[in-house]
């Protein structure tokens, strides 16, 4: 794993307009999701790594006017992963896995998603981190690997919203909403990681901790004073603290009675 990975390439258009009232002209960022297939397919055409990038998506998924069409989105992906979009990597990785192209190959998915997330993929880093917790998609059970990917996967989603938060970014709400679902997942699992022992050492108050910075984090970006779910988990780990507690007193009294 690389140290301090920052992520090669987010996808944002940039378009310039001059006010009705005059004055000069303003640029704002939108998504590429905005564009029609065919301005799109326009921009692939001139090797534009974000209309690549948002094409091999449409048609991997089959939306946004696109009928799903394997080829073309490998065709699209593979381009945009030759330009260094991260999250085109970890998309063409799916291709290995699911079998739906290509054949499945659990060596080559595993390598084009550490490629991903070598590069900055988020998306790529929780997949690892999932795989490597659980062994599935041909990945060993690696609990020290999961965790660290967590970690990393939980710091990128928080640059990847400090780039779409920027003055001058329109139409970012989906991507907000994506970013916000994501970074909670993945505070629930470094949490879990936390309370179960999973990669680290069982530590409930780190748990905790990983609580309080999902929580906090969501509340600063939206405003809001709490997050139920959030709550919710607190008072579940807070009740295995309890537990904890208690056995622990109820071994001390069983072992001072057996000196008795």
């Amino acid at each position: 794993m690389k140290q301090d990975i920052m992520p090669a390439y987010l996808p944002a258009a940039a378009v310039t307009f001059t006010p009705k009232d005059g004055g000069e002209p303003v640029t704002v960022y939108r998504p590429f999701e905005a564009f029609p297939l065919s301005d799109l397919e326009q921009h692939a055409q001139l090797n534009e790594r974000g209309a690549l990038y948002e094409l091999g998506q449409r048609y991997y998924f089959g939306r946004l006017g696109a009928e799903q069409d394997d080829e073309k989105a490998y065709d699209y992906l593979l381009r945009a992963s030759e330009l260094g979009v991260q999250d085109a990597m970890a998309l063409l990785a799916g291709f290995y896995l699911n079998g739906r192209l290509l054949e499945k190959d659990p060596a080559k998915c595993r390598a084009w998603l550490e490629q991903a997330a070598d590069s900055g993929s988020w998306e790529a880093m929780e997949k690892l981190a999932l795989c490597y917790k659980s062994g599935t998609a041909g990945f060993p059970v690696e609990h020290e690997s999961a965790y660290a990917w967590a970690e990393q996967a939980e710091r990128m989603i928080r640059i990847y919203w400090a780039y779409y938060a920027q003055d001058g970014f329109v139409d970012f709400a989906e991507k907000q909403k994506e970013l916000l679902m994501a970074h909670t997942r993945m505070t629930f699992f470094l949490s879990d990681c936390y309370a179960d022992g999973v990669g680290v050492k069982r530590d409930l108050n780190e748990a905790l901790r990983w609580l309080k910075t999902g929580e906090q984090f969501v509340c600063g970006c939206t405003g809001l004073a709490r997050v139920e779910m959030f709550e919710i988990r607190r008072a579940q780990l807070m009740q295995r603290i309890k537990n904890d507690e208690q056995r622990r007193r109820n071994a001390e009294r069983a072992a001072k009675k057996k000196k008795k």
